[in-house]
């Protein structure tokens, strides 16, 4: 009977019974890889972020355009080639030339401590952030036959992914801390910490009479010592420890923030998942949608492209259209700079949508050519427009920027020419190459120090400068052009600033602020 019961139980039961411990094996065994897998990353990342942490913190904290910012960059560039190759994850092939993206990152941070102005800081900033996410990418990736939109969507997830794994320091630790917990005996270890905590106690209740008859001594032997013994037990503080608590906490969180960011960015751009999901992004879609529906939106914009074209070369350049009623010739011209500057970069972004997404053809390549001429137009219009307006009503800073802007469009806008007719072309490298040289010379120039001077040598006594504009909108770039009575003027900003910068460079921490701008200010301004 019994036998005829173990035959009646199903044969599938019978085999599966024993896989469930394998599973519970096999699901342990995968964890316990997982935990050797943080803390192997944890050994190679652990110390290397915490000491970029502090090297960052050191450069930068309260001084974005100090004399370390170059030594930032250099450091910072080295700190990340050495970790790179330690990884041994780095591409071949299809990269921007090094050398170019290195001289780029360590002359924009060279020039943030050769300058006041704020604009010129920022956008070295970005300049620095941008070129360093190339050269990681480049690093992890062959990037051979990238896209626009692939190096943006690269760039995307590298910052985003790294902001985002900033918290797994946390979860490494706790898989070492496991790891060293699984390899020691429990009982013994129990023994002893209860033995260590029971010696620390007994410390403590010896110390605590010695230590407070001890205080007592002292605090009668110097006045100064009592003050700060009852300032601690009453928790009364001046502002100045207050001040000295904040700006250790700050400096804590700033070491923090930066070393847990800096371990995300390796723990997340050097796995081999996320290597191959960037890779997969950034295979070029097909362009796969009807040429017509390009080439009927293309037409009629060349259409209405070519009518303004034509206008602004016959009234504008040429002065021989009536104008309409109440236009001079000269405000006529001064007028819609701004609009065209937009129409310029969207035929830009129109010409690369095209030719990305819509089937090619002959009749199309000859409408966006068009319309990349007639842009050109509008680029000269604008540039036109933005000179007889400087004529009339002088410089500033953004009608500076928006000449220098117009010019690099026209340098992009050759680039996607060749583009149309070279598929191949590598446009996002050119653009790169274009946009970062201008950018590091129009730096480099102090624009500030151009427009005070070009103000003051065509002021007339008819139309005299802008007072208020030289008093309290240049940094202190412009001062070497400045007469005296503005630069040494109590109310100008240039005294303020250069005072705070005398105030902060004070001491020997003040060594990390030095400013060649600056320096060279405050010797030209009495205070």
């Amino acid at each position: 009977m019994d036998n005829n019961m173990t035959a009646a139980v199903p044969q599938d039961q019978q085999v599966l019974a024993p896989v469930q411990p394998d599973r519970d094996l096999m699901a342990q065994e995968e964890a316990l890889s997982k935990m050797r897998n943080r803390q192997k990353r944890f050994q190679t990342f652990g110390v290397g972020s915490f000491l970029y942490a502090l090297f960052y913190t050191f450069c930068l904290y309260h001084n974005a355009s100090g004399i370390t910012y170059p030594f930032f960059a250099g450091g910072t560039l080295l700190f990340f080639g050495y970790f790179t190759r330690k990884l041994e994850s780095s591409s071949a092939g299809g990269h921007f030339h090094k050398t170019f993206l290195v001289i780029s990152i360590v002359l924009a941070g060279a020039l943030n401590c050769t300058t006041d102005s704020g604009v010129l800081i920022f956008f070295n900033k970005i300049l620095m952030t941008v070129l360093l996410g190339i050269l990681m990418l480049q690093y992890w990736h062959n990037l051979t036959g990238w896209s626009i939109a692939a190096y943006c969507k690269g760039g995307m997830t590298m910052f985003f992914g790294s902001v985002c794994s900033m918290f797994s320091p946390v979860g490494d630790m706790m898989a070492v801390r496991r790891l060293r917990h699984m390899g020691r005996n429990p009982e013994r270890d129990g023994t002893d910490r209860r033995r260590m905590l029971l010696s620390v106690a007994i410390g403590l209740a010896i110390a605590a009479p010695v230590a407070a008859f001890i205080m007592i001594l002292l605090a009668s032997a110097d006045a100064v010592f009592y003050k700060l013994i009852c300032d601690v037990l009453t928790f009364s503080f001046d502002a100045s420890v207050y001040e000295s608590m904040e700006t250790v906490i700050k400096i804590l969180c700033s070491i923090v923030v930066s070393g847990a960011v800096c371990y995300g960015f390796f723990v997340y751009n050097a796995a081999p998942e996320t290597i191959k999901n960037r890779n997969d992004m950034a295979v070029r879609d097909t362009a796969n949608l009807d040429t017509y529906i390009a080439v009927t939106v293309n037409a009629v914009m060349c259409a209405i492209y070519l009518l303004f074209s034509g206008i602004q070369i016959f009234g504008l350049f040429l002065g021989k259209m009536s104008l309409p009623e109440g236009y001079t010739y000269a405000s006529y011209a001064r007028h819609g700079f701004f609009e065209l500057v937009f129409v310029s970069l969207f035929n830009i972004m129109l010409v690369l949508f095209t030719l990305a997404y819509f089937k090619n053809s002959a009749i199309l390549k000859a409408l966006l050519t068009t319309i990349c001429g007639c842009t050109y137009i509008m680029i000269l219009s604008s540039a036109y427009r933005m000179l007889l307006y400087i004529s009339s009503y002088q410089l500033t800073f953004l009608r500076l920027f928006v000449l220098w802007a117009l010019v690099m469009m026209a340098l992009v806008m050759a680039g996607v020419l060749i583009y149309i007719h070279n598929m191949d072309f590598s446009l996002f490298r050119f653009g790169i190459i274009v946009l970062t040289a201008g950018w590091l010379f129009f730096s480099a120039a102090h624009p500030d120090y151009w427009i005070a001077t070009y103000n003051i040598k065509t002021s007339t006594e008819e139309q005299g400068y802008d007072s208020y504009y030289l008093r309290r909108r240049l940094s202190l770039d412009a001062v070497a052009a400045l007469p005296e009575d503005i630069r040494n003027s109590r109310d100008s900003i240039y005294y303020k600033k250069v005072e705070r910068y005398q105030e902060q460079t004070k001491g020997l921490q003040g060594l990390r602020k030095f400013n060649f701008s600056r320096a060279y200010a405050a010797h030209k301004i009495d205070t």
